[in-house]
């Protein structure tokens, strides 16, 4: 994976687009909320730059994740630790987590993929509570 400046707009939105694709599809009301929901005015971000941080991804993704025989593509917790220490100011992380918070939502589900990426945030940056309780 390429790396970012800390608290840059593409490190920020590159967290965005993950959130969007962790369940393995892009749902359009995913998309749709994220434009509506003003993040990206918010942090800061113009739609070229996430535009730009989300095709990145997604060759960075097919370049270096593993299990593409089972025709998936996994990140590594390590590698997704290290794509959420870019963002490093609490504020930012905390919009930033309320983007990714509302682009899971958008499609009514949160997939166990969408759910570990939101714990592995929590875990780096929240105060560690559970906001997201087990699938029964």
């Amino acid at each position: 994976m390429r790396n970012y400046p800390t608290d840059s707009p593409k490190a920020m939105s590159r967290l965005l687009a993950l959130a969007m694709i962790a369940d393995g599809r892009l749902a359009p009301q995913e998309l749709k909320t994220l434009h509506r929901s003003g993040v990206l005015e918010v942090l800061g971000v113009s739609e070229d730059t996430f535009d730009d941080a989300a095709g990145e991804l997604t060759q960075d993704l097919l370049t270096h994740s593993t299990n593409h025989a089972a025709g998936m593509v996994e990140i590594e917790p390590a590698t997704i630790d290290a794509l959420l220490d870019e963002v490093q100011d609490p504020a930012l992380r905390a919009l930033v987590l309320k983007g990714m918070l509302e682009i899971v939502r958008a499609d009514q589900m949160i997939d166990h993929r969408e759910r570990r990426l939101l714990r592995r945030a929590l875990a780096a940056w929240g105060d560690g509570t559970e906001p997201f309780p087990a699938a029964a």
